[in-house]
């Protein structure tokens, strides 16, 4: 029985020591992430323009959602920077930022999908 836990304390170490090696970001994955959270904003800045193209929105309206999609995606880098690039990011996550409709949102995470209500 002594044998058995010794077995099981050490296996359980040794799953702790190798968790994190496995979940560690490489830095090509990094960029790609960076790339794609790049694309996501591009296509953001596309969809508020055609909203404005289209007379649903103002073009000063356009602009400011732009800027705050702007300063959303530097809180991004700056977050991902202090915490990690695995440290799940405020407004990716379900309940924040993305999903909670028109001009949805609270406190910090207000503005929704497209970082402001127009």
């Amino acid at each position: 029985m002594k044998r058995f836990f010794i077995i099981l304390a050490s296996v359980f170490i040794l799953a702790m020591v190798t968790v994190p090696t496995y979940a560690a970001v490489t830095d090509q994955q990094k960029a790609e992430i960076d790339a794609l959270n790049q694309q996501i904003v591009d296509l953001q800045k596309q969809i508020v323009d055609k909203y404005a193209e289209a007379g649903e929105i103002s073009k000063a309206q356009a602009d400011a959602s732009k800027a705050n999609i702007d300063q959303a995606e530097q809180y991004r880098q700056q977050y991902t920077q202090q915490n990690g690039a695995v440290a799940p990011v405020p407004g990716y996550g379900p309940g924040t930022g993305y999903g909670r409709g028109y001009c949805g949102g609270w406190g910090a995470n207000a503005g929704g999908y497209y970082g402001g209500c127009w």
